[in-house]
């Protein structure tokens, strides 16, 4: 039986591997993007577009734009919320802003706030709001050339060097 990564039953398997963490102390103040889950205890000013999920931990702290196919949340988040697939808003879930899904995919616990907007769209007008395509993170080639170590031939030359 093979392990799925917060029981995404989707297509995309992660092989069991952890997800980027930003822990607790820590700030991120930009762009986040990328393919893989995160998880966030700390704190993000700016935006995150991930294609899978994103878990907003307890003691996170979020000023951003979030878009992903699923987004818990059990933190604070201010800013707009966009999710494919599902949005969460947990027990201790916090969020004030504008959050977009689609019908069927916005669950509140007991406990879990939400003030503002809750926008219901197609999932037409969804792939819209979505990033389109997310970039490669590093080259297939690249322009330096790595630099070759010289291996001494034999015991002799590595003394010669030494004193």
């Amino acid at each position: 039986m093979e392990k799925k990564l917060f029981g995404n039953d989707k297509k995309a398997s992660f092989g069991g591997s952890a997800p980027t963490y930003v822990g607790k102390g820590m700030r991120i103040e930009g762009k986040v993007w990328g393919v893989r889950p995160i998880w966030i205890d700390g704190e993000v000013l700016g935006s995150i577009d991930i294609e899978s999920e994103v878990v907003i931990g307890e003691h996170a702290k979020i000023d951003a734009t979030i878009r992903a196919s699923s987004i818990k949340v059990n933190g604070f988040v201010e800013g707009e919320l966009y999710g494919s697939s599902r949005i969460e808003i947990m027990s201790k879930g916090r969020v004030r802003g504008k959050v977009t899904n689609l019908a069927g995919c916005l669950i509140i616990q007991d406990g879990g706030v939400v003030e503002g907007q809750c926008t219901i769209v197609t999932e037409e007008k969804m792939k819209g709001l979505l990033p389109q395509k997310f970039t490669k993170l590093l080259p297939e080639k690249t322009d330096f050339q790595i630099k070759e170590l010289k291996v001494p031939a034999n015991k002799e030359e590595t003394t010669k060097t030494d004193g």
